[in-house]
């Protein structure tokens, strides 16, 4: 089992070209996060969530128990919000993110 100093790495599908779907992640007001699976044309023009002071799409298609350990990571600073969009992808292959 990863220590602190060794996270883990999750290999979480990319999205694919025919039937993008993404992850919508909001940065709260409170310093919380969360977020979404949906569509690439589900994703709104406004904030997903009220009080929401930042918002990403990234192509990426994690399972449930992924999307649980990158919200987690992210809550606990071993995942820079930031950076999300250097991960996911639209050629259907997989991308290793450190949580």
């Amino acid at each position: 089992m990863p220590t602190a100093s060794q996270p883990r790495e999750l290999r979480v599908a990319n999205s694919k070209a025919d039937t993008p779907r993404v992850v919508l992640f909001g940065r709260l007001d409170d310093g919380s996060f969360v977020a979404r699976r949906v569509a690439e044309d589900q994703v709104p023009y406004t904030p997903a969530w009220p009080h929401a002071t930042a918002q990403v799409m990234v192509y990426l298609e994690p399972d449930e128990e992924q999307l649980e350990h990158m919200l987690a990571a992210l809550h606990d600073g071993r995942l820079e919000f930031g950076r999300l969009q250097e991960y996911g992808g639209l050629d259907g292959g997989f991308s290793t993110v450190p949580v």
